[in-house]
C-alpha cells in the first residue's frame, strides 16, 4: 500500500545545480563605512611614525592606536575591565618614553654601566605593551571571546594576533580603492578595478615615451624635462623610504586587527568561545583510575623530596646554607627550580580537569593537593630570594623574580579557588599581574642612579 502511494505521489526531482547556484542568495558588494575608510589612510601614517627612531615615535603611535579604537567602537558599551588596560597600557608607554628621553644623559661608560644595572630592562615592557593594547582593544570592542577576560585567554590571543588581522590584511586597500571609485560605481567587480589599473599603467608608458620624444626634439624642453626626472626621482640610499616600505606590511596589521574586529560580532566572537567550551567535555576520555595514578605518584614525590631535602629547601628560613652553596646561587637555583616545576604541575593539572572521564573525589582532591605543593614551591623561592635581597640589597632583576614568583603563587591560589569553588578567578589573576607590571615598570625609572663606590 506505501509502495502504491510513493507512485501515486513521487518526489519532485532536486534542481540542476546551475538552478540551485541562481537561486542562492548573491553575496553583497563590498562596501566600507566612513570609519574605516578615513582610518585606512591614517593608518599609512600612523605604521610610519610606529617604525620611527625618535622619543616621539612610541607615544604618538600609542596615541594614535588608542585614538582608533575609541573613534572605531565609540558606540559600543565600554567594560568597566578596559579601564584597567587602557591605564596598564599608559603608564608602560610612559614609562618608555621617559626612557628613551633620557637615553644620552650619561656620558661615561661607568655611568651606562650603572644605568644598566639600575633600570628594568625596556624589552620587556615593550613586549607587555604589545599584548596589553592588543587586549584592550579586544575588551573594549566587546570581542572577547567569553565575554569577559578569563579562561580564554589562549583563544582570545589567537583570534587578536593571528587569525582577525590576517584575514584582514588586505582589508585596508580594499577600502582605500572602494573611497577612490565614484559613488555610482561602487559596485563594479575586481575585473573593472585591474581593468582601469592596465589602463592607467599604458597611459603612463605613453605618457613617458612622448615626453622622451619631445625632450630629444628640443634641448630646452629636454633641460626641463631632466629637472624633473630628478626632482621625481627617489633617493634609495634614504632611510625613510625603506622606512615607508617596511611601515605597509605593519599598517595593513594593525587597520587587520582594529577594522577587521569591527566586522565581526560580538555575538559572532562569543559563539566562537562557547563552540569551544563544548568541544572540550570530548576530551573526557581518559579513566579517571590513570590520571589518580599519576597524581598519586607526583605527591609522594614532592613529599619524598620535602622529607630528604628539607635542609636544602627551608635553609632560607633559618637563614642556613646548604654546603657548597652561595646565596647567589642558591636564590637563581631556588628560582629556576619554581619555574619548571609549576610549569609541569599546571600542565598535569590541566590535562587531569580536562581530560579525566569522570571526576571522582579522589582525583578532586588530589587534584588540589597538587596545587598546595606547588604554592609550598612558591614559598620556598619567595623565602630563598628575600635571603638574597637581605645580603644584597634590591636590584631591578631580583624584583622582577620577585614579581614574576608571586604571580605565579597567586595564579595556584586562583586555580585552587576555582578547583574548590567553581567560581571564576582568572580574571582577578590576569588583572594583578598586569597592574603590577605597570607598576614595576614606573617604580623602576632610574630618576636616582646611585653613584658608584671606589675603594679608598
Amino acid at each position: 500500500m506505501e509502495e502504491q502511494r510513493k507512485n501515486e505521489f513521487p518526489r519532485p526531482p532536486e534542481a540542476p545545480d546551475w538552478a540551485q547556484e541562481a537561486l542562492a542568495p548573491a553575496k553583497p558588494p563590498f562596501s566600507a563605512s566612513r570609519k574605516e575608510v578615513l582610518l585606512a589612510f591614517a593608518m599609512y601614517v600612523l605604521a610610519y611614525v610606529y617604525l620611527g627612531s625618535g622619543w616621539w615615535a612610541l607615544p604618538l603611535f600609542v596615541a594614535g592606536f588608542l585614538a582608533a579604537g575609541e573613534y572605531l567602537y565609540r558606540d559600543v558599551k565600554r567594560p568597566w575591565e578596559s579601564w584597567v588596560w587602557l591605564a596598564c597600557v599608559v603608564m608602560i608607554a610612559g614609562c618608555l618614553t621617559w626612557r628613551n628621553l633620557h637615553s644620552n644623559q650619561y656620558d661615561s661608560r661607568l655611568d651606562v654601566q650603572v644605568m644598566q644595572e639600575y633600570a628594568i630592562p625596556s624589552s620587556l615592557a615593550f613586549l607587555a605593551l604589545h599584548i596589553l593594547a592588543v587586549y584592550w582593544l579586544l575588551c573594549r570592542s566587546g570581542r572577547l571571546t567569553g565575554g569577559e577576560s578569563g579562561h580564554l585567554l589562549p583563544l582570545d590571543a589567537l583570534y587578536a594576533f593571528l587569525i582577525v588581522p590576517f584575514q584582514n590584511f588586505f582589508l585596508r586597500i580594499r577600502c582605500v580603492l572602494f573611497s577612490l571609485k565614484p559613488k555610482k560605481e561602487r559596485g563594479v567587480n575586481a575585473g573593472t578595478i585591474a581593468g582601469a589599473v592596465l589602463a592607467a599603467f599604458a597611459a603612463l608608458v605613453l605618457l613617458v615615451l612622448a615626453m622622451t620624444q619631445l625632450s630629444a626634439a628640443d634641448d630646452t624642453f629636454g633641460e626641463l624635462i631632466d629637472d624633473l626626472r630628478l626632482t621625481l626621482t627617489l633617493d634609495l640610499d634614504e632611510t625613510w623610504f625603506y622606512r615607508l616600505l617596511a611601515s605597509l606590511p605593519v599598517g595593513a596589521y594593525v587597520f587587520g586587527l582594529l577594522a577587521g574586529l569591527g566586522r565581526r560580532t560580538p555575538e559572532d566572537m562569543r559563539g566562537c568561545g562557547a563552540a569551544v567550551m563544548d568541544r572540550l567535555p570530548k576530551l573526557r576520555t581518559v579513566p579517571e583510575g590513570i590520571w589518580a595514578a599519576a597524581l598519586g605518584l607526583f605527591s609522594a614525590l614532592y613529599l619524598v623530596f620535602f622529607f630528604v631535602q628539607g635542609r636544602y629547601l627551608f635553609g632560607a628560613f633559618t637563614r642556613t646554607l646548604p654546603e657548597s652553596f652561595t646565596v647567589a646561587e642558591y636564590a637563581r637555583q631556588g628560582f629556576f627550580e619554581l619555574c619548571r616545576v609549576m610549569a609541569i604541575n599546571f600542565t598535569l593539572f590541566w590535562l587531569v580537569t580536562r581530560t579525566a572521564r569522570r571526576e571522582q573525589k579522589l582525583t578532586h582532591w588530589m587534584a588540589a593537593a597538587l596545587l598546595a605543593e606547588s604554592m609550598l614551591f612558591a614559598v620556598i623561592a619567595i623565602s630563598k630570594l628575600a635571603l638574597y635581597i637581605d645580603c644584597f640589597g634590591l636590584t631591578p632583576l631580583r624584583v622582577q623574580s620577585t614579581w614574576l614568583v608571586c604571580v605565579l603563587l597567586l595564579g595556584c591560589v586562583c586555580a585552587l579557588y576555582t578547583h574548590l569553588t567553581g567560581k571564576k578567578s582568572m580574571r582577578a589573576w590576569m588583572i594583578f599581574g598586569a597592574v603590577t607590571l605597570a607598576v614595576l615598570c614606573m617604580v623602576q625609572l632610574p630618576m636616582h642612579v646611585p653613584a658608584p663606590e671606589f675603594p679608598g
